[in-house]
């Protein structure tokens, strides 16, 4: 009994005692510590309570962006200090650029604290996005030969994926019916995925039944059919949502998070349907090593244009959960990201139909019929202006977190980084950040900025870390844009008349100034990745030059 209650007396002293000496050190070296955002409870759960019910409420990461307001002008770092840990955010650029860059090794992802209590290890586990050190060299030097020009060149694979995506889109025109559009583009880069990554071609996902406008459940990131249970694909998505959706509020709660989750891990259901998703394909691979191997075959190194990315990890390893690990790390950035990219792209498209134009202009001039080749692609300046913007405004990994091991901020203290809240900064990309304007990516002054200061645009992180893949991505988005727009010359969003219940941005939103809200007709929202809620529905008219 003395013990449980000398504890908060324990506690209190050495929050005080370790406040004390980190204000004395910063003193002593000339610095300040991060500004406090100031509660009105003790601990700031009322900043906890707040952001949590943010999560299901707001603009994505808006209750951020609230924060930072709160603290005045001028303040683009800022400490929630939650539960008396210390949680650093960060819009500033500079910040972001020492985190990725210049103090890259100050800077963990799964060292420390976030070692002790992995907050992301249900979905990542000890994949490439969740490792440090050896361990995070040896996935990147094993991953970096599949995202070589030679490799993300080849659009073959793209090309039978898109046909059935044009064909998907025709059949609705013709029936009269909106399509979720942010369902068919998962469907495709999982499609395409499937190819790449496993070495498969028949997880023919665009084949299976799509949401039907009207009629549609509303699912953790999107919308589904309504018998979503129905086949192994769908079953495993929903898994494979409801996963990140059940880890994104853990980085903000910090250490503490599992106390959130005392009685039942709650990705842990949804983590054994992924698995056993992947366990047949990863199992055959295996198997198919192991048959080899007692018959004393030796198989010669696979070359870089050979075999998937399975393939290749099944050779160095057997660890099942390894190769697991891995191949979720890089479906998510395969899949999820560039799925993302495009959904947001329509969606800004649909809004601005003059842009809309004056990007099928510039198509229809390089690209008028058939696939376009990499070279096609690298000509059209315009669609990769329009692909940045989007990327600018709409980043698909919206945030992300390390763990620092320097004194100041705490050592082992949380950092987290918000592109979506930097690359919308006024100060930074003028009165109309918060525009979509393509152009701006065309401007020698813009242009003169970026390269002078490149952390002040991070879609795809920077640094030691920078995504291997955004080559990749752009290249598959580019394609599928390509082909949609020569046969399609209008898009109208139909979110308010066929999406599920429940996913039309609130009506306070309205009244908000800052960033996009009041002028957003779906609701975006952010797990691992941005997305939107219940999907983004459109209709579409075929060009009657076609």
């Amino acid at each position: 009994m003395i013990y449980v209650s000398a504890a908060p007396t324990y506690w209190t002293i050495k929050v005080q005692y370790d406040y004390i000496a980190a204000k004395r050190e910063a003193k002593r070296l000339g610095l300040e510590l991060v500004p406090e955002v100031k509660g009105k409870w003790p601990g700031n759960l009322d900043v906890l309570i707040e952001a949590a019910k943010a999560q299901t409420t707001s603009y994505s990461d808006s209750d951020m962006l609230y924060l930072f307001d709160r603290m005045g002008d001028g303040v683009d770092t800022i400490n929630l200090r939650v539960l008396w840990q210390d949680q650093i955010i960060t819009r500033d650029h500079l910040v972001m650029k020492q985190m990725l860059a210049t103090g890259f090794d100050g800077f963990l992802r799964a060292g420390g604290v976030a070692g002790k209590l992995d907050r992301l290890n249900d979905l990542f586990g000890d994949g490439i996005f969740n490792t440090d050190g050896a361990q995070w060299k040896a996935h990147r030097a094993l991953t970096r030969p599949f995202f070589a020009r030679e490799r993300i060149a080849d659009y073959e694979h793209f090309d039978r994926f898109s046909n059935k995506v044009v064909e998907i889109l025709r059949k609705r025109v013709e029936a009269g019916e909106s399509v979720d559009m942010q369902d068919l583009f998962g469907r495709f880069t999982t499609d395409a995925a499937g190819e790449f990554l496993f070495g498969v071609s028949d997880f023919n996902t665009l084949d299976l039944p799509l949401p039907r406008p009207g009629k549609a459940t509303l699912t953790p990131k999107g919308s589904a059919v309504s018998d979503a249970q129905s086949n192994v694909y769908t079953k495993f998505l929903s898994a494979f949502e409801r996963i990140q959706i059940a880890i994104a509020p853990r980085p903000f709660r910090g250490v503490l998070w599992p106390l959130w989750e005392w009685s039942k891990n709650l990705a842990e259901e949804h983590n054994k349907v992924v698995s056993a998703w992947l366990g047949p394909l990863i199992r055959r691979v295996l198997d198919a090593k192991e048959k080899r191997k007692k018959a004393g075959e030796c198989r010669a190194k696979l070359e870089l244009e050979e075999g998937s990315l399975l393939e290749h990890i099944a050779e160095s390893t057997e660890d099942v959960k390894l190769v697991r690990d891995e191949l979720i790390n890089i479906l998510l950035a395969s899949r999820d990201t560039t799925a993302s990219l495009l959904s947001f792209l329509f969606y800004l498209l649909a809004l601005d139909p003059v842009r809309l134009e004056k990007l099928r202009t510039e198509i229809l001039s390089h690209v008028p019929c058939g696939s376009p080749t990499y070279d096609d692609v690298r000509g059209l300046k315009y669609l990769r202006a329009c692909l940045n913007e989007t990327l600018r405004i709409f980043p698909p990994s919206h945030s992300d977190g390390t763990a620092k091991r320097y004194y100041i901020p705490y050592e082992e203290t949380l950092v987290r980084y918000t592109p979506l809240l930097m690359q919308t900064r006024k100060d930074l990309w003028g009165h109309d950040a918060g525009e979509f304007r393509p152009e701006r990516w065309l401007e020698k002054e813009t242009l003169a900025e970026i390269t002078a200061d490149p952390f002040r645009f991070l879609p795809f992180n920077a640094g030691p870390r920078i995504c291997l893949g955004q080559n990749f991505a752009y290249n598959e988005a580019s394609f599928l844009t390509v082909r949609i727009l020569q046969t399609f010359n209008s898009f109208q969003l139909r979110q308010r008349e066929d999406a599920p219940a429940g996913c039309l941005p609130p009506e306070d939103w309205k009244k908000v100034t800052c960033h996009r809200q009041a002028v957003e007709q779906i609701w975006p929202a952010a797990a691992v990745t941005l997305y939107s809620r219940g999907g983004i529905w459109m209709s579409m008219k075929v060009a009657t030059t076609v």
